[in-house]
């Protein structure tokens, strides 16, 4: 074990509860090896300062006042709530400095119209150093011993083509005279991010990210153990969650990969950061500030090339093509050099390049806004050659997308770049450019900016990126189970997950304690976790008819809420996984959960037949923050019906329709009607039997088929809602009662409309059955005839089937069959569900 690097960006110091929440984090980062703290400036500060001085240079004095309050306001309320009498007066005194000397940085620009990088440096400095001070204050508060060192004293850079680079000899002296002495006394040292030293010995910032790069080049100088680079998510995606909602954290990285995904636009890392690191092979993990016990993302040098072939995709939007043709060109040695360099003498950055073998043309890529300025040069560099038709003229396509395949797995692996093209080109979009590396770690393509969604979502498919797990560290911890709905299917459940114990923690590492029992009478929330005698005690009680708490009220849902809100969210659980067996409208209690960082499983239909948007938005939710909403046993119970979907599509395949029966109550009714018993006499003997709702009419109505079958179109990505879908109820409105045994009655008038359906279809050789179908983006659920040596037309009794056509299973459909309904078999599929996110499964 040694010494520690961490670093906070500005997003997790946006304010006193942020800086809070920091300072704990830091306190569990302390140990006997050392401690090193980088911050960046408070969440909006650096803009703030830059802004208010560039327009100070252009004369514009206006923005300075509000600016000057703005800093001083921010600061001084985040000091006055977070440290006692005691710190504050030094704090405040540093405070006022900064402020008063901003106020003079900004008078003397608006004056002189002048604005140099020294003096940009000076501005935009006294936010992250401003930042260290209060850090260290809060932790020496905190009786966790602190101190300030200015990273100008430690960080010493010098100039490169790649802008500030550190000057490694300087940087580890400097680090051995003062950083060192500091951590061998058992102080936590904060330095200030974003700043150096140049080689003048001035002050020089290191750009954009660039509190990133201050604590890659400490850590690299230090030798140190770790460095962790605390931000608001949870580390890097295999994809854009914007255009892909299967989009996962991936767990590791090599460093090359890392390299390659910083400079390929994912902006959670600094493309300078991996350099100093991977020379010392000190590792980098990014998590995040506000759920630190997630396990984030590792980078480093022992990462296995054995894994997934492709890693993580990325995309840089508004590029432009720039090509350079002509027959002159063919072997004319030096075009190509002319071309990049008189790019580079413009400051052009070229973010892609491909030539073909015959050198007859150059295509290459640049940023959207360097597109005319390139085009301006070359011609200029080739006036000549275009004047004489050697060289055609300069053309330009804007408007493109670059994206890129990272992963060391690619490497020797046949067929990888045909899979990925033909991917892309099923979506019926053209590839304009490609570019791969000889090391094949990487593979570029360049198309218009609008297919840019679907060809991530086709190439996240096809490479399987939705099934990437999370780091091996997470396994061995808690996973920490809440049940909402403690009838039937919630008993079945606990005593499945009791039994069933010792299988879940040798298959997932994990072991499963229920923290959290709810239903209409209350809830009990147990921090450590609910003991199995009492997990048993409970079942048997509920199971008898007493109630799960002995509370005088029966609660609302808005109640219940409140309960989690107090007892439920404020758990320190590493993973947390909420669990739905109700049948109520829990839509918001669904984004709750989900907002305060718990996965979700769901029996209940109810929240995902919302409107599409409520729908698009807990999906939004859970991608944004890493977590997973699972709910196969809310169509089918058990039956692996979303499970098969996920599967075809992983493979590449694509689901073009789906037909089934989706509930076991009207399946039993359309035999029994068919062997001959009159419709109302069916349906009076399922509700007797206890097949049916308590309202008989929640089934005879088609909703509860026709909410599983928006639950699959929706899963196919078909943008639908409830009142889009054909629906036909098994009987007319008018024999609707309040009064089950009125409304059985009242059934008999249409047995005889039932029995000429019935006998219509056995002539035809055929038989009814009630059907969902899915298809071409359209939805139905009614009574079809379905020819009898047809998979619907042999299902019986309760059974559940559904028929699943892809383009691979096209003359040959998928039909996944058996038990629809039943305790059972609905808490196996939603124990299924558990197991999954308790083993780091999407």
């Amino acid at each position: 074990m040694g010494c520690r690097v961490v670093k906070f960006g500005g997003s997790s110091l946006v304010d006193a509860d942020a800086i809070s929440q920091v300072s704990e984090v830091i306190k569990d980062n302390c140990s006997s090896e050392g401690l090193v703290v980088v911050v960046s400036a408070m969440g909006g500060i650096t803009d703030l300062l830059l802004d208010v001085v560039n327009t100070a240079a252009e004369g514009n004095l206006s923005k300075i006042d509000a600016a000057v309050s703005e800093f001083e306001a921010r600061h001084i309320a985040a000091i006055e709530e977070l440290l006692s009498e005691d710190g504050l007066a030094e704090i405040k005194l540093k405070t006022f400095q900064a402020v008063s000397e901003f106020r003079s940085i900004c008078d003397s620009v608006g004056v002189l119209r002048e604005l140099t990088p020294q003096t940009i440096a000076k501005t935009v400095s006294r936010g992250e150093r401003l930042m260290a001070r209060l850090v260290t204050s809060l932790l020496n508060k905190k009786k966790i011993s602190a101190e300030f060192l200015d990273a100008t004293d430690v960080i010493k850079v010098m100039p490169s083509p790649i802008g500030m680079f550190p000057e490694s000899d300087g940087c580890e002296e400097a680090v051995n005279v003062y950083l060192k002495p500091l951590l061998s006394k058992g102080n936590v040292v904060v330095v200030p991010g974003f700043i150096a030293e140049g080689p003048e010995k001035e002050l020089v910032i290191l750009g954009r990210g660039g509190s990133d790069f201050s604590a890659a080049i400490l850590a690299a100088s230090l030798g140190a153990e770790s460095l962790t680079l605390y931000k608001e998510v949870d580390g890097i995606l295999t994809a854009d969650p914007r255009y892909v909602e299967t989009a996962r954290i991936v767990s590791e990285l090599h460093y090359r990969e890392a390299a390659e995904l910083a400079y390929y636009g994912a902006k959670v890392l600094h493309p300078c950061s991996i350099i100093p690191l991977s020379e010392k092979q000190v590792p980098l993990i990014l998590k995040n500030t506000f759920h630190p016990m997630r396990p984030g993302t590792r980078i480093a040098g022992d990462v296995q090339t054995k894994g997934p072939l492709v890693k993580a995709l990325t995309a840089i939007p508004d590029q432009a093509v720039i090509a350079l043709e002509g027959k002159g060109m063919m072997g004319v040695p030096g075009i190509a050099g002319r071309t990049f360099n008189a790019l580079a003498r413009s400051d052009i950055s070229v973010t892609m390049i491909s030539q073909a073998s015959s050198e007859a043309s150059i295509c290459f890529v640049v940023p959207g806004t360097q597109a005319k300025s390139a085009k301006q040069v070359l011609r200029h560099e080739f006036r000549f050659e275009i004047s004489h038709h050697l060289i055609d003229d300069v053309k330009v396509r804007a408007q493109k997308n670059i994206i890129a395949l990272v992963g060391l797995g690619m490497s020797g692996k046949k067929g990888t770049a045909a899979r990925a093209f033909h991917a892309i080109s099923k979506e019926g979009i053209n590839i304009e450019v490609i570019a791969q590396g000889s090391s094949e770690l990487n593979i570029s393509v360049v198309l218009d900016d609008h297919h840019v969604g679907p060809a991530l979502r086709s190439l996240h498919r096809e490479f399987r990126l939705e099934k990437a797990h999370a780091l091996p560290d997470l396994l061995g911890q808690k996973v920490s189970l809440a049940i909402f709905g403690f009838g039937q299917i919630g008993r079945t459940l606990v005593k499945q997950v009791l039994s069933q114990s010792d299988y879940i923690k040798r298959n997932t590492g994990s072991e499963c304690q229920l923290v959290s029992l709810a239903d209409t009478s209350g809830a009990v929330t147990e921090k450590g976790g609910i003991a199995a005698d009492v997990l048993n005690d409970f079942v048997e009680s509920k199971r008898s008819g007493k109630p799960l708490t002995d509370s005088d009220s029966k609660p609302s849902l808005a109640d219940l809420a409140v309960d989690f809100r107090h007892n439920l969210w404020s758990l320190p659980f590493a993973k947390g996984i909420f669990v739905d067996c109700t049948a109520a409208e829990t839509a918001s209690i669904i984004k709750e959960a989900l907002n305060e960082g718990m996965n979700v499983v769901l029996a209940n239909k109810k929240p995902l037949a919302v409107s599409y948007s409520e729908y698009r938005e807990l999906f939004d939710i859970a991608e944004r923050k890493g977590l997973s909403l699972r709910y196969e046993a809310t169509v089918g119970a058990g039956l692996p019906i979303l499970d098969s979907i996920q599967k075809l599509e992983a493979s590449g395949d694509e689901v073009l329709s789906i037909v089934g029966c989706l509930s076991g109550t009207l399946g039993y009714i359309m035999t029994e009607v068919e062997d001959g018993t009159s419709f109302s006499e069916v349906v009076k003997r399922a509700y007797d039997l206890g097949y049916t709702e308590p309202d008989p009419r929640d089934d005879l109505s088609g909703m509860d088929v026709a909410r599983k079958a928006l639950i699959l179109a929706r899963r196919l990505g078909i943008r639908i809602e409830m009142q889009d879908i054909e629906l036909e109820p098994l009987f007319p409105a008018h024999l609707s009662h309040d009064d089950p045994k009125v409304f059985l009655e009242n059934l008999k008038q249409i047995d005889e409309d039932f029995s000429r359906r019935v006998e219509a279809s056995r002539r035809e050789a055929a038989v009814l059955r009630y059907v969902a179908r899915i298809s071409g983006g359209t939805v139905s659920v009614k009574i079809e005839s379905i020819p009898l040596d047809s998979p619907l037309g042999g299902l019986k009794g309760t059974d559940n089937q559904v028929t699943l056509k892809s383009r691979r299973y096209f003359e040959n459909p998928l039909v996944v069959t058996g038990p629809g309904a039943g305790a059972e078999v609905t808490a196996a599929g939603v124990l299924n569900d558990i197991v999954s996110i308790a083993g780091g499964g999407a």
